[in-house]
């Protein structure tokens, strides 16, 4: 099986065309304010250098956010027709499961943090099942200092979206940050995770794959 997995969502731009999970072409760029401009471009130039055609991706993988509203926008759109002009499956993976996926071998539950604002994070607990992430309860939108109230000292998984834009955070101090596995959260791992969901008896391809924007789509406590 071709995949083909794109990532804009943390406004970096990241492209993996892979042939039953070996990686034939891999492209990464912090150039968020290009993405749109240059993608179909890399996109070309991607399978050019494997030798094939988009006629030949067998399905597509796709972050589907939350992260930088242009950025999933930008991500989604192209994916998403890809798929619908070839007949071709799309497979999500939220921006919480990919920074998760950083972890392989854990045995307890842990949180994923993901800001966007400068108080604000997207949350949730991950369990490590088979050296994949699975969600233990849906993403939360809740304050930093909530949080660190809430979980102390508790390690986790952090990621923050352009942090050289934001002013500096002190609390972000206080986390305690898990050691990865994987570094770099790029799109050779999405690939990684989008064919663990395909293959899962879970998965429907009739479903519907809908961005997940900042504040939206996303559960707040209560």
């Amino acid at each position: 099986m071709i995949r083909l997995s794109v990532d804009t969502s943390f406004e970096h731009l990241g492209l993996c065309l892979t042939r039953n999970g070996v990686p034939l072409a891999n492209y990464y760029s912090l150039c968020h304010r290009r993405n749109g401009t240059i993608m179909f471009e890399v996109i070309d130039d991607l399978l050019k250098s494997a030798e094939l055609s988009l006629t030949e991706v067998d399905a597509y993988v796709v972050n589907c956010g939350p992260g930088s509203y242009t950025g999933v926008r930008i991500g989604m759109s192209v994916a998403k027709t890809f798929a619908q002009v070839h007949d071709k499956p799309l497979i999500p993976v939220n921006s919480l499961e990919l920074l998760a996926g950083q972890i392989r071998h854990l045995k307890n539950d842990f949180p994923v943090l993901l800001n966007c604002t400068r108080r604000e994070i997207f949350h949730s607990v991950f369990r490590i099942v088979d050296d994949h992430p699975v969600a233990q309860n849906a993403i939360q939108l809740t304050s930093l200092e909530k949080f660190i109230e809430i979980s102390g000292d508790v390690p986790v998984v952090h990621y923050r979206v352009n942090p050289e834009r934001r002013k500096h955070e002190p609390l972000f101090e206080q986390l305690v940050l898990l050691p990865l596995d994987y570094p770099v959260p790029d799109a050779q791992l999405l690939d990684r995770l989008g064919a663990y969901k395909l293959a899962s008896s879970a998965y429907d391809p009739n479903l519907p794959v809908q961005p997940l924007y900042i504040k939206r789509d996303v559960e707040k406590p209560v």
